[in-house]
Parts: C-alpha cells; sequence; structure tokens
C-alpha cells in the first residue's frame, strides 16, 4: 500500500517536470552571425529600396550592432524574432527560412520591409 501511495504522490509531480522545460513560443534559436542588409523589395520592373539605416551585424550572445555602433539583443522563438533591447528595441520579424527576415508591424502585418544575411548563403545540395 506503502507503494502505491508514493507513485500516486510522485505521477503528478513527473509530468509537471516536462512542462516546466518547454519553452513558450516554439524553439530557442540564434540567427547566422555578420551583416545583414535590409530593404524594400523590387520586381521585374522596380529596383529594390536598400535600408542601410535599418541593416545590423549579428555577433555572439544572441547580439546585434545597429549602425551608429550600439549594441543590443533580441531573442529568436521557432520563427518569431524580436529585438529585445538596444536602439532596435520592440522590432519584430518573421523568419523566411534562416537567410531572410520579413518585418512585422501592427497585428502582425508585414510591413514590406525584409532583411536578408549578407554572409554565404546556406543552400542544402541534393544528394
Amino acid at each position: 500500500m506503502k507503494h502505491v501511495t508514493l507513485a500516486l504522490i510522485a505521477l503528478p509531480l513527473f509530468s509537471l517536470a516536462g512542462v516546466a522545460g518547454a519553452v513558450p513560443g516554439g524553439k530557442l534559436q540564434t540567427l547566422a552571425q555578420g551583416d545583414w542588409t535590409c530593404e524594400i523589395p523590387g520586381d521585374a520592373t522596380v529596383m529594390p529600396v536598400a535600408k542601410p539605416d535599418l541593416g545590423f551585424r549579428i555577433v555572439p550572445d544572441s547580439s546585434y550592432i545597429a549602425p551608429d555602433g550600439n549594441r543590443g539583443s533580441y531573442l529568436l522563438l521557432a520563427d518569431r524574432l524580436m529585438l529585445t533591447s538596444g536602439v532596435f528595441s520592440g522590432r519584430r520579424f518573421v523568419m523566411d527560412g534562416t537567410e531572410i527576415m520579413r518585418e512585422l508591424g501592427q497585428g502582425d502585418a508585414q510591413t514590406g520591409l525584409r532583411c536578408v544575411h549578407a554572409g554565404p548563403v546556406n543552400i542544402a545540395t541534393p544528394g
């Protein structure tokens, strides 16, 4: 009887341990280090419009450096990125793969601005 009582007490504790380890919003990730250039995309008839004042450099420790040299931090959960401190604090993006992000405005609507990793592109090779 004593073993049954211990099992009944331990069972809820084990189930809580699994919930406590979950991260709300998805898997915690980091961005590719290096420069990220931002632009308003063009199309077949209109050239993209570069926005160098909105770009940044990703450095170690989930941090970025703005064009003015100030440092900030970011949080990337699943495909959602938020710049959490620094001059760009509050900017939010949705990832479009690992090399492109699109800025989000009010109500998660895309603003039309995209930022692209300016380093080597990681393209999967067949085989």
